[in-house]
């Protein structure tokens, strides 16, 4: 199962970057269309809309990798102070609440999404975007967050009724200040080694 975790860990990033790439080229649409209009009184069109799809997009993409990461944020003020069973008790209810919301999320998306494909649905802009296709993106990142979500979920259950409260904290606790400094740490470690065999 940790296998499995470690191949949805690596789809989950390469998701991440997929929607910064959407970002960008969202961004770099903005900045052309707003040069445009200052100096000819033009405009490209549409590109409020196409950034639009694209932050859905990309957010939906990097859910399950801020969830792999432990990046969502949390109010863990009394969290911190409670004994290490409660707290890997809270750390599995919260983790299933949050992929029961995100998975009711998604099919309500699907749902969406399968009206646009039955209207053959059109943005009332003046691009007139085919709408099945940003949302289909935007629907198969909820379903990705859901699916890794229940593969995180089942192995934190088994982890905690084995009692291994630790692997519990591992993949679904709430960071404490010392861990972020430690997670970021490294990070910048990894950043560094190129430069330094350059």
């Amino acid at each position: 199962m940790d296998r499995l975790l470690s191949l949805s860990y690596r789809v989950a990033r390469a998701g991440t970057w997929f929607g910064c790439g959407l970002l960008i080229l969202a961004s770099f649409l903005i900045g052309i269309d707003v040069v445009i209009r200052k100096l000819f009184s033009l405009s490209i069109g549409g590109a409020d809309e196409l950034s639009g799809y694209a932050l859905a997009i990309a957010s939906a993409w990097a859910f399950a990798y801020a969830l792999l990461e432990r990046a969502h944020v949390r109010i863990d003020s009394l969290y911190v102070t409670l004994p290490r069973w409660v707290r890997a008790t809270l750390d599995v209810l919260g983790l299933a609440v949050f992929v029961a919301v995100m998975a009711l999320v998604a099919w309500r998306a699907f749902g969406v999404f399968s009206e646009s494909v039955k209207l053959d649905a059109h943005s009332m802009s003046p691009i007139a975007t085919p709408l099945v296709y940003p949302q289909a993106l935007w629907v198969a990142g909820l379903i990705l967050f859901v699916l890794i979500g229940c593969l995180l979920l089942v192995r934190v259950v088994v982890a905690f009724v084995t009692g291994d409260t630790a692997t519990v904290h591992r993949l679904a606790g709430s960071r404490s200040v010392t861990e972020e400094i430690e997670h970021e740490t490294q990070h910048l470690g990894q950043a560094d080694e190129p430069e330094r065999g350059a």
